[in-house]
């Protein structure tokens, strides 16, 4: 199979689970299976995947399609320019938070060195 009919047959299955932006979600967690970026995938499409690569990679979209984040599938996600690296316990930073600094940082002097701490609860057990 090609990167192409696996990042097809692996959108239909998100779209049956209604995961927003399949086709977005799936050329994302197949970069992540081949280790290549979206270009790569776009530029590759009629590229043979291996029989190790499309499990792994049907093993991604088999968690997506339980609603898993896709930063938690591939343990990374960008914000503000910076891509971090994420896991289960991490919070993802969403869009509106970008706008929420960028608000901010308005308020600050120009000249100032920036700080913005994490506001964070830890559980007791």
């Amino acid at each position: 199979m090609n990167i192409n009919l696996a990042i097809n047959e692996g959108s239909k299955i998100l779209k049956s689970k209604f995961i927003p932006n399949p086709l977005l979600d799936a050329e994302i967690l197949m970069a992540k299976t081949i280790q290549k970026d979206r270009k790569y995938i776009l530029l590759n499409f009629n590229q043979s995947l291996s029989t190790k690569d499309l499990n792994k990679f049907n093993k991604l979209i088999e968690r997506r399609s339980l609603h898993n984040p896709v930063a938690h599938l591939t343990n990374k996600k960008f914000f503000w320019n910076s891509e971090f690296f994420i896991t289960k316990d991490t919070l993802i930073p969403r869009p509106d938070t970008e706008l929420i600094v960028e608000e901010s940082l308005k308020y600050l002097p120009n000249n100032k060195s920036k700080k913005i701490n994490e506001i964070t609860s830890s559980k007791n057990n």
